[in-house]
């Protein structure tokens, strides 16, 4: 069985196989990113990352072969991009807050 699948089209001897393992390193630099200070977030990545990451959760299963560990990545990826955009979003709505509440002399 474990032959059948490495000689396989989805198999470790296509693209099929390395490129979605590749992209791992996409969720892999969010979680790095998890605690990092929302100021140095940059919102407009985390947007065409979460974009990127849709569009290709989609193509991922119009394939064929269909790519399911691509689909997972993708999956993966979208929600911790858009949860660090969500963070630094709510980072700056606070900051905005805080500047309308100083008082002014």
């Amino acid at each position: 069985m474990f032959w059948t699948w490495v000689h396989s089209s989805t198999g470790p001897k296509t693209t099929h196989f390395w490129a979605p393992v590749c992209n791992w390193f996409f969720p892999i630099q969010a979680l790095y990113d998890w605690n990092r200070d929302p100021a140095k977030i940059s919102k407009e990545m985390q947007c065409v990352l979460v974009c990127y990451s849709s569009l290709f959760m989609r193509w991922a299963l119009r394939i064929s072969p269909q790519s399911y560990i691509l689909f997972c990545m993708h999956l993966f990826n979208a929600t911790l991009q858009g949860r660090l955009l969500i963070k630094r979003l709510t980072w700056e709505s606070s900051q905005q807050k805080a500047i309308e509440d100083k008082p002014t002399n």
